[in-house]
């Protein structure tokens, strides 16, 4: 089983990888930070707030798009092109199938997005002359966060269409990075039938903005250990939910 599982890991690694979708993000991203870091119209304090803030940003965006895009169609197009029968004609389970192509274009994204975390780090050791701790954390949180919402992607590819994936996907993003004091605040400040309808969209929603700490990172804030433990396990039981359901999903569906 550990075999069929890294075949398969491999396979989906291999595809990702290949995808110009991926190859796009990373250059354009690698790009804006190093024009970020060769700005020298400000001071350094500036300068260096700067480079982190434009480095988390891209980080961010090219790995939640590529994540997004790799995995909107990918149990779609596997079944659409009878490329899975071979698969699932031998002894592997339909869950095993479903993790492995997560954790390969998973893998093939946080390729991507290492090679511009180790730019981003370069720049602000030769800006700052020490490894910034809280670059590390912002960077970890920043995975973590790419992880939950591709098993939020593959869950709804499991019932969607690949356009209406990308698209349902990226919308509730959006909205999960809204920052959920406001919408409480929101709530609290409506009244009736409004107060209920804010809470009862905004509960299943990811909260993405918890995992941020670019903020800190720019402002070189301290995150209270209890808050990062806290975000991680929410972080990794979501994801776990979001790949139970799609697991069982994809086991029901007439292939």
């Amino acid at each position: 089983m550990v075999r069929a599982l890294y075949a398969l890991v491999k396979l989906s690694f291999l595809e990702g990888v290949r995808r110009q979708i991926l190859h796009v993000m990373v250059l354009l991203s690698l790009v804006v930070i190093a024009v970020a870091g060769t700005v020298t119209f400000f001071d350094l304090g500036v300068q260096v707030k700067i480079v982190k803030d434009t480095g988390m940003v891209m980080i961010l965006l090219a790995g939640s798009l590529s994540i997004v895009f790799l995995l909107g169609g990918a149990l779609f197009h596997d079944v659409e092109q009878r490329t899975v029968y071979p698969l699932l004609a031998r002894p592997i389970p339909r869950t095993l199938y479903v993790v492995a192509r997560y954790l390969g274009a998973l893998g093939a994204v946080y390729l991507g997005m290492t090679i511009m975390s180790v730019a981003l780090v370069a720049l602000l050791w030769i800006h700052l002359g020490y490894l910034s701790a809280m670059a590390i954390w912002a960077i970890a949180y920043t995975y973590l966060e790419v992880a939950l919402l591709g098993a939020v992607t593959l869950l709804l590819s499991t019932f969607l269409s690949p356009a209406m994936t990308v698209t349902v996907t990226l919308f509730l993003y959006l909205m999960g990075s809204i920052k959920f004091s406001y919408l409480h605040h929101l709530a609290e400040r409506s009244g009736g039938l409004t107060k209920w309808l804010i809470l009862l969209v905004s509960a299943p929603l990811p909260n993405m903005e918890a995992f941020r700490l670019k903020d800190a990172l720019v402002h070189d804030l301290s995150v209270p250990t209890t808050f990062l433990v806290t975000v991680a396990v929410y972080g990794v039981l979501f994801t776990a939910f979001c790949m139970a359901v799609a697991s069982w999903r994809f086991g029901r569906q007439e292939v």
